[in-house]
């Protein structure tokens, strides 16, 4: 399994590559749940400051998370890293981005 998971958006809601951010998350030794978390919570923060400024970002927000973690998970080459996601649902983005 990869020690270290870099997610980055790049351009998925970005209007330029120069908001383009990345964000480190170790993955080595550590419980599928905590480490689904702080992909998530790293997914909100990249999706927050590409999206500042965006007068839709409410709307898009969610589906940013959802989608950066995917792309986030399916760079960690973890069966079980998916396969927890896959059974978070799509309403717990939707929660994540109201916070």
């Amino acid at each position: 399994m990869i020690r270290l998971l870099v997610i980055a958006i790049t351009a998925l809601m970005a209007t330029t590559a120069a908001n383009a951010g990345e964000i480190t998350v170790k993955v080595r030794g550590r419980a599928t749940p905590v480490v689904h978390a702080e992909i998530v919570t790293a997914a909100r923060q990249l999706c927050k400051e590409d999206l500042a400024g965006n007068p839709n970002a409410s709307d898009l927000t969610s589906f940013c998370i959802r989608e950066v973690t995917r792309d986030a998970v399916a760079r960690a080459n973890s069966a079980e890293l998916r396969a927890y996601n896959k059974g978070q649902g799509r309403t717990a983005y939707l929660r994540l981005a109201t916070r």
